[in-house]
């Protein structure tokens, strides 16, 4: 640790004296000269620990981490895909329904995940002023076959 704060008053120094030989002596070849010195030494404080070998990083042994601590049930994985899926496809459909023109309130998509992986869309809420171009929109989008349910309930 002793070493460790003698290495940092010497770089504190050896910057505070760049800045100082910057400032007092202004743009000549001897600042120049005085400053490329400097950097010199500092970049030999800065090296030295490493290659005297005072410092010796290792990595830590994996064993040291229970993977336990870190691992999500497969449950917890799809639940949080589904969601994550139904938030991206209803926002995308969101945009595509307001650039179409028509004024789009909320829309929810309903989202399965089959084994292989596939997204299924199964439904779509859409509340919207012209339901009927914002169902058209989202059937262009999605398929004809996708469901689509006006979101207002009167």
């Amino acid at each position: 640790m002793e070493n460790i704060k003698g290495i940092v008053a010497a770089l504190c120094f050896v910057s505070a004296g760049i800045y100082g030989v910057r400032n007092i002596v202004s743009d000549t070849a001897l600042s120049r000269k005085a400053e490329v010195i400097l950097k010199m030494v500092f970049a030999v404080i800065l090296i030295s620990p490493f290659v005297n070998g005072t410092f010796s990083f290792e990595l830590p042994e994996f064993s040291e981490y229970e993977l336990s601590e870190y691992s999500f049930s497969q449950d917890e994985y799809e639940s949080e895909l589904i969601r994550q899926s139904s938030e991206n496809i209803s926002q995308v459909l969101a945009e595509q329904i307001t650039a179409s023109g028509t004024a789009c309130g909320k829309v929810v998509a309903e989202v399965n995940i089959s084994e292989d992986g596939s997204i299924i869309i199964s439904k779509v809420i859409v509340e919207a002023d012209d339901f009927e171009k914002a169902a058209d929109v989202v059937k262009s989008c999605l398929g004809e076959a996708t469901e689509v349910v006006n979101g207002y309930s009167g």
